[in-house]
């Protein structure tokens, strides 16, 4: 038999009996802007109810919340079905869904969340709503993830209030606050790394909606909570008098939502749900080793694709050295021949030149770049890779 939980909560929300109505009056119409001082029953209160709760059917009293403990559950799981998380639920609350498995969720290394459960009249509810990945860019890239979209979202609050609108049709947002309770469950500090060519950006984000909507004819509220990190990739083009290239990857965590009838949704109960979840380790390392594994793959690849982006222009470099070196082997003709108009050209040692030399314009510094090209210039503080962003090594005048 499932432990039960009795929670004194005298707490306005569909979970309670229309007899109940007098001792728990609804929040007026127009009140739902979040609270700071709201009151949710502490998650371990609920626990050490639910150890102590004797094991019976019978109707709860007033003023008195029954709850059961509710579990999302793999289906497929690894080798067996596997329990997800588990949290307390309403009794008699009924729940569907789980974890699932599937080619749609390539985006989602091939699983994704959607759980529910909802009062019997179907009037109150919970979800955990999917996982998403998406991308974007300032020069109209494809998505380089298989499976990921593109997508404008470049805030957490973009993205919730989106997915408020799809999870809860004709949805309007009638406020916001941001979550760092939910930030610092993430746990992942941000970061900040210059690169050769810009920066790299990491941070999290994460908010709770609150929601107005209507479901059968009925006027209702919700919420719904989300974290999402952020990374940012800048691509300095001021050399090529160009606006830097951004690349922004995103990935947001499976959603918190909840809703009931307008006059009887509780910011607070339903966190104080929320607070109960507790995730099976088992089932959390193995999809941890899972997404790693995926992870590693994706790195091979992305190895071969740099790889065959480095041959090509391997290639090229050789062919445009070929092309140098045929002209060079007739340098020293054309300066017998035309001698007037080669004064004022140096000679350099080149090692990777024929003849371990080569003759560039005059002037008073020299260098070869790595791509095979060759640069002039007077500047004593020229630096190749600060400047153009190609290695090189500066050549020694022959005397």
């Amino acid at each position: 038999m499932q432990k039960l939980i009795f929670c004194a909560l005298a707490l306005g929300v569909a979970g309670c009996s229309k007899s109940d109505a007098g001792d728990n009056a609804a929040a007026p119409a127009g009140s739902y802007v979040y609270d700071a001082n709201a009151e949710a029953v502490p998650p371990q209160q609920m626990a050490m109810a639910a150890e102590a709760a004797p094991q019976t059917q019978r109707a709860a009293p007033r003023n008195i919340m029954r709850f059961e403990r509710g579990v999302i559950v793999d289906p497929t799981g690894f080798a067996q079905p596997m329990a997800v998380s588990s949290l307390f639920i309403p009794y008699g609350w009924r729940t569907q869904g789980g974890v699932f498995w599937g080619q749609q969720f390539m985006c989602t290394n091939g699983y994704n969340f959607e759980w529910s459960a909802a009062a019997p009249d179907g009037a109150s509810g919970i979800m955990v709503l999917p996982q998403a990945k998406w991308e974007n860019s300032s020069y109209g890239a494809a998505s380089s993830s298989p499976g990921c979209q593109a997508a404008p979202y470049a805030t957490a609050r973009a993205w919730i209030e989106a997915l408020a609108a799809q999870t809860f049709p004709g949805a309007r947002v009638v406020d916001y606050r941001d979550r760092p309770d939910l930030v610092a469950q993430i746990g992942a500090a941000p970061q900040r790394q210059q690169m050769p060519m810009g920066e790299s950006r990491s941070w999290t984000e994460a908010g709770e909606a609150l929601i107005a909507f209507t479901a059968n004819g009925r006027d209702m509220r919700g919420s719904v909570a989300a974290a999402v990190q952020f990374n940012l990739m800048i691509t300095d083009m001021s050399s090529m008098g160009q606006q830097p290239m951004t690349a922004l990857n995103a990935f947001a965590h499976p959603a918190w939502a909840a809703y009931a009838p307008n006059g009887q949704f509780n910011v607070a109960f339903f966190e104080a749900i929320r607070r109960t979840i507790k995730p099976n380790q088992e089932w959390w390392s193995a999809i941890a080793g899972h997404n790693v594994r995926i992870g590693r793959v994706a790195i091979e690849e992305s190895k071969k694709r740099a790889a065959m982006i480095a041959q090509s222009n391997e290639d090229i470099s050789r062919i445009r050295q070929s092309v140098w070196d045929n002209q060079q082997q007739s340098a020293d003709r054309r300066a017998r021949e035309f001698g007037e108009l080669i004064k004022g050209v140096e000679t350099w040692r080149d090692a990777d030149a024929p003849g371990g030399s080569v003759e560039l314009s005059q002037t008073n510094h020299a260098w070869r770049l790595n791509d095979g090209t060759y640069v002039m210039t007077d500047n004593p503080n020229f630096d190749p890779w600060r400047d153009l962003q190609v290695e090189g090594r500066k050549l020694e005048a022959v005397q």
